[in-house]
């Protein structure tokens, strides 16, 4: 189907701002260095998911769904965001939601009870485990739910499905529509990559423009592996869906292990680093789990010159501030003893 036939409920506050920020620029000897503002999408806090959402609610609508179905970590933004536009659209939501129930709720699981979710928790050996028993676990309540007279609509875990990922192929449109009105042609594209939808849809958008941007995918977590291919096979799928006689494979996915540290959902001193660099220079939040990751990407790359300084580099802001309210059980405690001073 072509994207502009596809059902879409309009839910973010598009287009997101891409910002210079003058001081943070100034500290990195970056004079071309600008931020995409998916943390301002507005509803629920923002985030960048809600460029999927827009398109799976309205799929979910179409087919008379009254209830919402997906999955993530305890605190997922994706969750997050999907509670957000179920409760905006009247949706019931439930969320299977991979870890171990914390004594008290903070942060994105704070959020999801506020707005109405109800929630399940699956213990699990890493996350791909936790993936496929939140996946057993969904189907099992959908079915259990149907046989009740409801209709459900089940979300993978990061909404990453060829529509899902149509969001970020309209996104990079976006971005492209912006740097062609300021005068200016991205360089180096760098973003936050988990379950890979987000690089998938950028990956298709960037075809679809014609441009030449890099994109740096800053992994932050081992799972998914091997990741390049996945993430090049979805986006091949999403240009199938698309109508679009394009084969992506590896060779068109730039993917960082590197940055990871010790797995999802742990952060690191660099990325810790990041949060405070960024809220010292810009007053501009990044969380410990994807953006702060991706920023020290970003400074890891431009370090070893991977990325000159001189370059326009665009940093693809994708949310998820709330997670800096977990406090110690995320950040760790070294981070909260360094920012008591």
């Amino acid at each position: 189907m072509k994207m502009h036939e596809l059902p879409r409920v309009s839910l973010g506050r598009l287009p997101t701002p891409l910002e210079k920020p003058p001081r943070l620029s100034h500290v990195l000897d970056m004079p071309n260095l600008y931020i995409k503002r998916d943390d301002l999408m507005g509803i629920g806090y923002g985030g960048n998911k809600i460029r999927k959402l827009e398109f799976l609610m309205a799929d979910a609508v179409s087919k008379g769904a009254d209830t919402i179905i997906t999955t993530g970590g305890v605190q997922s933004n994706f969750t997050r965001e999907a509670t957000a536009c179920a409760a905006k659209l009247g949706l019931k939501i439930i969320l299977v939601l991979i870890g171990e129930e914390p004594e008290e709720y903070r942060g994105n699981l704070l959020l999801e009870k506020l707005m109405g979710a109800e929630t399940y928790f699956v213990a699990a050996e890493g996350l791909d485990d936790g993936v496929k028993k939140a996946g057993e676990y969904m189907e099992s309540l959908s079915e259990t739910l149907h046989k009740k007279g409801r209709t459900c609509y089940t979300m993978p875990v990061g909404g990453s499905t060829p529509l899902g990922c149509v969001g970020f192929a309209t996104g990079f449109l976006e971005l492209a529509d912006q740097t062609t009105s300021m005068g200016i042609t991205a360089d180096h594209l760098i973003v936050a990559t988990g379950s890979g939808g987000t690089q998938a849809g950028l990956t298709v958008g960037k075809e679809i423009a014609h441009a030449e941007t890099a994109i740096h995918g800053i992994r932050v977590g081992k799972m998914f592996e091997p990741f390049s291919n996945m993430i090049a096979d979805l986006a091949t799928e999403t240009a199938s869906f698309l109508e679009m006689k394009k084969v992506f494979n590896v060779r068109d996915v730039l993917t960082y292990s590197e940055f990871v540290g010790e797995g999802y959902d742990i952060p690191t001193k660099e990325a810790n680093d990041a949060i405070k660099l960024l809220a010292k220079t810009e007053a501009i939040f990044l969380d410990p789990v994807y953006t702060g990751k991706a920023m020290a990407g970003l400074l890891g790359l431009v370090e070893r010159g991977e990325i000159p300084r001189k370059d326009t580099v665009v940093f693809w802001h994708t949310g998820g501030d709330p997670a800096l309210f977990v406090g110690e059980e995320l950040l760790g405690r070294t981070f909260m003893e360094t920012v008591k001073g």
